[in-house]
């Protein structure tokens, strides 16, 4: 199930170094998650990533 296969591989080249991050997240929330991302046709790791990037700038926002 390949969605935007063109705009995932531009985002990927974009990407000067991936590093993996591995977390332990309830089943029920993982499959919320799936579907969530699934309905905006985008990717789990495109949202986290996304997460993680509002997170921190809000902090600089606010140091």
């Amino acid at each position: 199930m390949e969605k935007n296969s063109r705009n995932n591989t531009l985002q990927r080249d974009e990407r000067s170094h991936a590093s993996r991050l591995t977390v332990t997240i309830p089943k029920g929330t993982l499959t919320a998650l799936k579907v969530h991302v699934a309905r905006r046709d985008t990717t789990i790791r495109e949202m986290v990533t996304g997460l993680i990037e509002r997170e921190i700038d809000k902090e600089r926002v606010n140091v």
